[in-house]
Formats: structure tokens, sequence, C-alpha cells
């Protein structure tokens, strides 16, 4: 039985959808973005303030009864965010103290169909409000209403017009942030998928060094042609862009990302030496991707803020629970990064991947040459070997006090930095070491930006007679959102009422709201089942980040396998000799077994077994999401879900109530198994089978018009997707 006190009702767990406002012509069969949220969130009576969590009429408080409504009570109390991109928005429910595992069944989904509801009901005849996670054309010849020429003040970019950044400090401040830190364009490559007529090689004629804007690229200033022209338009930009954000940050009191709270230049070093010699970025010629047989993105907002989220944040009893989740969670991350795959088309083209995680976290990596290893130190804190957005490096382990005997410190098998004085500061103040090491690794990283209204509230006396705003948790929150990984840690929040709270970040947005609700069911049952049956998921980080890798390729499902812990109940595999041996690919000491070669099929060819010489003793081995979902007899694996099933079935719900969360765990599995496809899979079918389609990797207007109105009308019911929702 499971170890739960309270089965049925459970601390609160939240969970953020993004969405996209896109308009359409149907004259010219054309969908384009449209930029109308900010009119939509005025229109709501939403008023941001860039200091707070978000955008809400009247935010309830820890105290208020509101809090503690049913979860279909609430929907009108959800905080309305604005995006950094003008045409997408997100939407959070209140935080819930407690709520029961009925509501969880009967009306998770109603609530993300009403509120669906409540922003269809503001937007115009021809505008549609769909769930993806990025528009199939952003950065092709034309994909936003309105839209201006490149090389705008506000983005810089070559591809996005400022029309796509929603102009308010916090995120301009963001995206400059990005940019300034670095030093250089973000450039982002994403393999293009190669179908019969592919132009191959395949050159990004928009983004290729030949008709790139010399004077931000080349750092030596080599004369090319049309230099001189080129440097004067941007010298403009950046008098007119200066002013801009001079305005913007005026209205806002915030700092310029180049400007600490004390009023001191980023660049400036303590002798009062400036290291920033231009007002411009400009990036090394190393950090120039290859353009062959690949596209290039070349602004932040390809990967922040541009599309819609699937988010699932998990409170937890106290820090133990928490610390728990979040280890756990993290090497489950990739399978549900596989199952959520949405994004098989960029820049109005097919690529050779399912899943955008790794494009979001290089378009926003604002690491600097130092911190690459590209030069060496001399400011910075230290090498840093991931993107600020990206799979975590390191596991918190268990308390001091717990009993938990799952983790081993050599499960952090990857290198990672982390800020010597804040390990201290932590250590000195009873923290203890993993803890520690965790929030000093955060603190490799700088914070984009502060409201200067939070800094004055942070150094107001106690005898000051000026509200108080923050006692440093809006400054840490506002530094953690800067960080974002596959899972986050975040402390509790006085003012809002909630605990300690783990969100998973891995999932991409669904098409429909019964596959969000699938899947944020899956989420809060894996959480409960992870506290009651004390499942052990740990893998070693490396491990972690190849199965994140094999996650995000094209029908990785069917076709990849991933590592997976094959005992899970236990902590270190008392049965293997060779127990938490980490055997690399290569090492004659591996243990291999042949299957027929069939893709797709389920079989494949030399399964690793990691750990021991023994298949029926091994640690780890590579499963198919299918058998680390449904179960393996073969490998002696229970299956994820089996394991919720009989969990549910402890619980002895009403009759209704389980055969709802079953059904919804059913897509999941279904999925896992093959027999539903994810919404990557269903876009790239319903692109090559197109009779526009011209199989050369081009998503053309009237292909991709077809494909959201598609989609629109399946999320509204009017059409079937039986290859999709069973």
């Amino acid at each position: 039985m499971p170890s739960d006190s309270c089965a049925c009702v459970w601390t609160s767990s939240l969970a953020m959808m993004g969405y996209v406002v896109v308009k359409r012509d149907d004259i010219n069969k054309r969908v384009v973005l449209s930029p109308r949220v900010p009119e939509i969130l005025d229109e709501m009576n939403c008023v941001f303030d860039p200091a707070s969590a978000g955008m809400h009429p009247q935010a309830p408080g820890a105290d208020d009864e509101e809090a503690q409504l049913p979860l279909s009570e609430t929907v009108a109390n959800t905080c309305w965010r604005p995006a950094h991109a003008r045409f997408a928005v997100r939407c959070q429910p209140p935080h819930l103290h407690r709520f029961a595992v009925g509501q969880l069944a009967l009306e998770i989904k109603d609530c993300l169909k009403e509120r669906r509801r409540i922003l269809k009901s503001m937007l115009k005849p021809d505008e549609m409000l769909l769930s993806i996670s990025q528009f199939p054309l952003l950065g092709s010849e034309t994909y936003i209403d309105g839209q201006g020429p490149a090389n705008g003040p506000l983005l810089r970019s070559a591809l996005l017009s400022d029309e796509c950044l929603y102009p308010i400090p916090p995120f301009t401040l963001e995206i400059d942030g990005i940019e300034d830190r670095r030093g250089a364009v973000p450039y982002t490559a994403v393999a293009l998928f190669r179908d019969k007529k592919t132009e191959w090689p395949f050159i990004d004629t928009k983004l290729s060094p030949l008709r790139l804007d010399y004077d931000f690229v080349n750092p030596h200033n080599t004369a090319v042609p049309g230099s001189e022209e080129t440097a004067a338009m941007r010298a403009e930009a950046a008098t007119s862009r200066s002013s801009s954000a001079a305005s913007m940050r005026s209205s806002s009191n915030a700092p310029s990302p180049d400007e600490s709270a004390d009023g001191s230049q980023k660049g400036e070093s303590d002798d009062g030496s400036n290291s920033a010699t231009a007002t411009l970025a400009r990036p090394m010629a190393a950090e120039m991707p290859l353009a062959k047989n690949c596209l290039l993105l070349d602004s932040p907002l390809f990967g922040i803020g541009s599309g819609g989220v699937l988010r699932v944040a998990l409170c937890a009893a106290d820090l133990d629970e928490a610390r728990s989740l979040y280890d756990q969670l993290a090497p489950i991350s990739a399978i549900l990064t596989a199952l959520t795959a949405a994004t098989p088309i960029v820049r109005g083209h097919l690529v050779d991947r399912d899943s955008y995680w790794d494009v979001q976290c290089s378009t926003v990596d604002d690491r600097s040459a130092q911190e690459l290893g590209l030069v060496p130190l001399t400011t910075a804190k230290g090498t840093l070997f991931k993107s600020r957005f990206g799979s975590i490096d390191i596991y918190l382990g268990p308390g001091p006090k717990s009993s938990e005997l799952a983790f081993q410190p050599k499960f952090n098998d990857c290198q990672y930095t982390y800020d010597n004085s804040a390990y201290w500061k932590m250590k000195d103040s009873g923290v203890d070491h993993l803890l520690s090491q965790h929030v000093a690794h955060l603190f490799t990283r700088d914070i984009h930006y502060a409201s200067e209204r939070m800094l004055r509230a942070s150094s107001s006396t106690k005898g000051d007679s000026s509200p108080q705003r923050t006692d440093g948790q809006e400054h840490f929150k506002r530094f953690l959102g800067c960080n974002r990984q596959n899972v986050c840690l975040y402390p509790p929040n006085t003012r809002a009422g909630s605990g300690w709270e783990v969100e998973l970040m891995s999932m991409e947005v669904q098409m429909t709201d019964e596959e969000n609700a699938a899947f944020m069911t899956f989420v809060v049952l894996l959480s409960r089942v992870i506290i009651s049956y004390k499942l052990n998921l740990y893998l070693p980080i490396s491990l972690m980040d190849q199965n994140m890798a094999r996650a995000q390729k094209v029908n990785a499902v069917k076709d990849q396998l991933f590592y997976f812990r094959r005992d899970i109940y236990g902590g270190s595999d008392s049965a293997s000799a060779s127990a938490g041996r980490i055997l690399r690919p290569g090492n004659g000491n591996s243990w291999r077994t042949t299957h027929a070669t069939t893709s797709g099929s389920g079989t494949y060819t030399a399964r690793r077994h990691i750990g021991s010489k023994s298949p029926d003793t091994t640690e780890y081995i590579e499963l198919t999401i299918n058998e680390i979902l449904n179960g393996s007899p073969r490998f002696k694996v229970t299956g994820i879900l089996n394991i919720i099933l009989s969990y549910l079935a402890s619980l002895r719900l009403e009759y209704e109530i389980e055969q709802k969360l079953r059904r919804q765990l059913q897509l999941i599995g279904r999925r896992a198994g093959g027999k539903l496809c994810t919404m990557a899979t269903w876009m790239r079918n319903f692109v090559q089978n197109h009779p526009d389609y011209r199989h050369d990797s081009v998503v053309l207007p009237s292909i991709n018009y077809d494909m959201l109105r598609t989609m629109n009308d399946i999320e509204e019911g009017r059409v079937a997707a039986p290859e999709l929702l069973g």
C-alpha cells in the first residue's frame, strides 16, 4: 500500500498553459501571427506589474477564500501573463492549498476549455487561438500581421521584425541582456530534413555568410562589399534602439542590462577600465555556426516567449519531498519530451528533429567567450558547460535528516561550475553540501534585469513607513526565472502562501485540451507515486543528457532507445555485483544482445545493459518508451503506467473518477506504444501528404493555412483525428 497519509487530498499542483494568437486570410489562404495580445489583455483589465509574477485583476492572497475553491471556480481568478512575443499569452491558476483527486479527473480538462473559451471570446472573427509550441512560419518571408522591416532597433534580427516583441521593460531588457552578456548574436543552427527533392547541400540564403551584415558579424572589420553602408545603418539603428530602451527603462524605473543596481556598468572593472568597446555586440568568428544543410536563427525570441508552453508545478509538503521530486522527475523528463514532441517545422521548413528543446536552449544561450572556454578566464567565474536553459547539472540528493538511500554522489558525473562565495555562505548558514552546491551553481549566472522599486524596497529600513513589497523572495524568484532547466526548484513564497515547488519544464504544449489534461494528470499522479512508493529513477546525469538528445529526434517514441533503471523500487541494486558502475560505449565489459533489426517495429539491435555482464542483474538498460511506460516482461520492467494504475486501485476511488483517470492515462499509454502518433508526427504527415507540397522540405503558406485551420477544427471538435486522439 502507498505511504500517503492523505491519499485522496493533496497539496496543490499548478499548470501553466501558453497559447498563440493567429490571423487567417481565407481569400489568399494565409495565416499570420496576430500581435494583438497586449490589446486583448488590456480589454481583460489585466494590469502588468514588472516586479510581480504576472497579470491579474485581483490576485488572491494566501488567506483568500477563493484560493481554496474547486478548480472549476478558479478560472475567473486565472493569472494571465504576457509573453516576450506580442502574439503569445500565458495563463496560470492561482495557488490552491489543497485539492482532491476527483478534481483532477473531473475538472482539469474543463478548466482548460474554460480558459480557452475566455481568450477566444476576446478574438476577432478572423483570429484563432492555437496551443502550438512554435508558429511554423516564424522568421520566413511573411509571418506577422503588420510586419515591418527586419534589423529593427529592438531585436536587431535579420529574420524577425520588432513587431514580434512585446515592448515592455522586462522583455526588452532580457532580450538585450542575452545578447549583450554574450557579446554576440546567439546564432542557432537547426538541421534541415532532407526529402526527395530538397536542395542538397542546402544553404540558408537568408543568413548565409554572403548575406549577413558584416559590420555585425565580422569581428576583424575585414573589408567586404557594402560594409560602409551597412555600418551606417547599424549606427542609426543603435541610436534609435538606445533612445527607445532608455525611454522604456525610465517608464519602469528599471536599470539597463549594462547597469548594475548601484549605477555602475557591467563592463567596468574594479580599476575603472571598461571592457565594452562598442555599442553593438560583435560575435567571434568561431561562434558563427556552419550554415551547410541547416537553417539559422539569430534572435533569442525564437526560443523565449514566442510559443505555447505546458508546465506543471508540483507543491511539495516540505523540502525533503521537493528534493525527491526534483531528482526523480529529471530522468523522466526526456521521456515526456519525446511523447509531447510538437515542433517539426522551423522557419517554414521541415527540420530533422521533432522537439524544440535544444533549439530553445541554444537561442537564449548567453555564455560569454570566457564561459564557453574559447578564451582564457579573466573576469568570468568559470567555464559553464550548458546554457542557462537546459537539463540539470546536479541532483539535489536527500536532505541530511532523510533516510533516503537511493542517491549516490557518482550520479552527478558531469562537469559543472559553482560560485565558491555563494557555496560557503550557504554552508556557513547550515545548508547541506548538495543543496549549497545547487544554489551556488545557479549563482554562476547573472540576472538580466531587476526592478529599481524592488531594490529600493529591499534596502528600506524597518523604520521606513513605505510599503514593503519584497523580503528577497521576489529577487530570488526573478533570478530563478533566468535559469530554467528541465526541472526547477522554487522556495516557499510567503506572499502567495505556497510551499516548496518543483516545476517540470520539458514538455511541449499539445494541440487539444484533452491531450494537455492527460499529460498534466500523468505528471501529478507520477509525483504521488514517486513519493508514495519511493521510486528510484536515478540515472547518471550523462545518461540523462543522452536521453534528452535522443528524445528530440524524428519519431523518437518509436525509433529511439532510452536509458532507464531496471529496478526502480530499491536503492543501489544489491543483486548486481557491479551496481553503480557506469560502463561507457565501447567498453568490452558491457553486455549486449542482438534482436532482429526492423526500423520502427519496436525491436532493436544491440541493446546496452550498463552495470553488469548479465541482463538480469544490470542496473541500467536501454528500452523503448513503450517498454518504460507500459512495461516489458522480457526485460523485467514493470512499467510506470502499470505502477500508477496500481496506485489508483489502492486509493479506492469512486468508479466514475477512476475510469476517467484511466482513460486519460490510456492516451499516454497508446501514444507510448505507437498506436497514437505525436503532434510532431501528425504535422509532418500533414505536410508531406498535402497536394501543394513539393517534397523539397519547404512548408508553403497554403500548406500552413490548411494545417492550422485543421488543427483549430480538431481542437474545437469539428474534425476527428483518430490517429492523434484515438
